[in-house]
């Protein structure tokens, strides 16, 4: 019985192993003319950059804690949340039903989480998530607090740091250009609405 496991066992593994000891990498022929231009190896350094920036846009919106009366705190939390939450939903729908690659995925020495996450690259969630800061806190201020001193310094580097996000997830070879313009676009889609809903409610 043991020997049986173990040989079940080193079958498994060679049925894993194998096939990526041999996988050649995918041919940059295959992919569009747009997306060719802007394709680049994996870049372990850029990808932190890009959580970096990511998580940066993502807390720009806290500076409504110094514009927001408190009696609206919870009206301004529920409606980042639900930009949010519409952004990164959106983003993980499309990404399930899209297989597609990522870029690093057409060089050699791909990175080893190629192999476990099984993620695909449309669209770009981090720049889903980067862009929805923006949106949202760039219509805020315009639908509210049209004369805060903070609404064009944050706007810009709200939008700057979006904008870093979507380049560092290609120059990183996580995405390609189109997926990060699909992650704007459904970014600030979630970020414009939901302040919109709420706005034709009052």
């Amino acid at each position: 019985m043991p020997r049986v496991r173990q040989r079940i066992l080193i079958a498994m593994l060679l049925v894993v192993l194998v096939p990526s000891l041999f996988a050649q990498p995918l041919s940059p022929a295959e992919v569009n003319p747009m997306d060719r231009v802007f394709l680049y190896p994996y870049s372990r350094g850029l990808d932190i950059a890009s959580d970096i920036t990511q998580y940066a846009a993502f807390a720009s919106p806290a500076v409504f804690l110094f514009v927001v009366p408190e009696s609206d705190y919870m009206e301004t939390a529920l409606m980042y949340a639900g930009s949010s939450l519409l952004a990164f939903g959106a983003g993980s729908l499309i990404k399930a039903l899209v297989p597609r690659d990522r870029p690093y995925m057409y060089f050699d020495n791909p990175p080893a989480q190629a192999a476990v996450e099984g993620d695909e690259s449309f669209p770009s969630r981090h720049s889903c998530i980067a862009f929805s800061a923006a949106a949202f806190g760039s219509t805020l201020f315009a639908l509210r607090y049209p004369n805060s001193p903070y609404r064009l310094p944050v706007t810009i580097t709200s939008y700057a740091l979006a904008l870093a996000t979507a380049a560092l997830r290609v120059g990183s070879g996580n995405h390609f250009l189109s997926d990060v313009v699909a992650g704007a676009l459904i970014g600030t889609v979630s970020g414009i609405v939901i302040p919109l809903i709420f706005a034709r409610e009052k």
